[in-house]
């Protein structure tokens, strides 16, 4: 019972620890834009200060330079109006090419090397917003670049300017296509540690400190409410140490694998269900009264039951004890509730070997 009791902060249920993942992921992304947009004015500044020639017009790249530099230190004010990750990914993205195609226009147009600055936005709006923000900002940039050669005067024959368009546009779309890629692997790699993390090897239900974490925030949220109830089942098996003795220890692991899925045929999808210990498991039962919690008890009882599995060329089976407990019935912490829970379990055991007994 200790590993239950030990006291931990709440912690996120396994769903929304996912959800916050990826927003943790995609603020440390945003995080990365405000730095690099420094990086970028850095960069125009002390190309302004070598520039071989004169800007074509110095009044605009310096007041360009000037603008930019106070949206950058206001969008990172807790203030600023614009809040979302998504949204703020976008707007400082979009600021960005605006300010790139004024310096590239005043730095020499499509020849300028400001123009390679393009592939910032690009990559970063790629890894926050994902395929469909990689087709905007690209889109976005295609038509800045196409303003940048509007700017140098007439334009150039059709054939020409799709060429152009192809050679220097070409390797942003295809850096926009592999940062988005990599990114959605990276992430989808991410979300499976985070549930490996949270299962049992063995038996693929919840592990305990997962469990832990659900039970903690569940019963916080109904102590604040002042109402509200849940159940819980401690679930320990019969005679496993006999089982590996007999007949080794893949056979123990066989039938711990098929209590645990007797107990998760038993249950609700809303419930969840944790491998407690080597041959215990526990449930958590989510607006469940006595009555419930029992009737829930009797079900993981007879799955178990009828559950059989082979050892060996034989059939085999076991059996559980169960105990069940509610809150706020059976205690007004968790633990007291859990506590209850494994005292009727022991119960639940001593009554049935007295009552095998009687009838042997």
């Amino acid at each position: 019972m200790t590993a239950l009791q030990e006291r931990s902060a709440p912690e996120p249920l396994p769903g929304t620890r996912r959800a916050a993942v990826v927003r943790d992921e995609h603020a440390s992304m945003l995080k990365s834009l405000t730095r690099v947009d420094w990086l970028v004015l850095l960069v125009v500044a002390l190309y302004a200060l070598v520039l071989p020639e004169p800007p074509a017009s110095p009044r605009w790249l310096y007041a360009a330079i000037a603008a930019y530099t106070v949206f950058v230190i206001a969008f990172r004010w807790r203030g600023f109006p614009v809040q979302g990750t998504g949204a703020r990914s976008a707007l400082g993205a979009a600021a960005m090419v605006a300010f790139i195609t004024i310096v590239a226009i005043q730095t020499g147009g499509s020849g300028s090397p400001m123009v390679n600055l393009y592939l910032l936005p690009i990559v970063l709006v790629a890894m926050t917003l994902g395929g469909r923000g990689a087709i905007v900002i690209f889109a976005g940039v295609a038509l800045a670049w196409l303003s940048v050669i509007v700017g140098e005067g007439p334009l150039p024959q059709p054939s020409a300017l799709a060429a152009r368009l192809f050679g220097e546009l070409g390797p942003y779309a295809l850096v926009a296509y592999l940062t988005q890629a990599l990114a959605g692997t990276i992430m989808t790699a991410r979300r499976r540690i985070e549930e490996m993390a949270e299962r049992d090897g063995l038996t693929g239900m919840l592990n305990l400190r997962t469990f832990r974490a659900v039970l903690n925030r569940e019963h916080e949220l109904r102590a604040r409410q002042g109402r509200g109830s849940y159940g819980i089942l401690l679930v320990d098996m019969d005679d496993l140490k006999l089982l590996n003795d007999e007949h080794g220890h893949q056979a123990g692991n066989r039938a711990i694998t098929t209590v645990a899925g007797a107990i998760q045929r038993a249950i609700r999808t809303t419930d969840m269900a944790a491998r407690y210990g080597g041959d215990e498991f526990i449930v958590f039962l989510p607006e469940a009264g006595a009555e419930v919690t029992e009737a829930v008890a009797q079900r993981i009882r007879n799955n178990v039951y009828r559950s059989l599995f082979p050892v060996g060329e034989r059939l085999q089976r076991v059996t559980v004890s169960v105990g069940a407990a509610t809150y706020p019935r059976d205690g007004a912490q968790c633990d007291d509730v859990v506590a209850a829970a494994d005292t009727r379990r022991l119960r639940d055991r001593a009554l049935r070997r007295e009552a095998a007994e009687a009838q042997g």
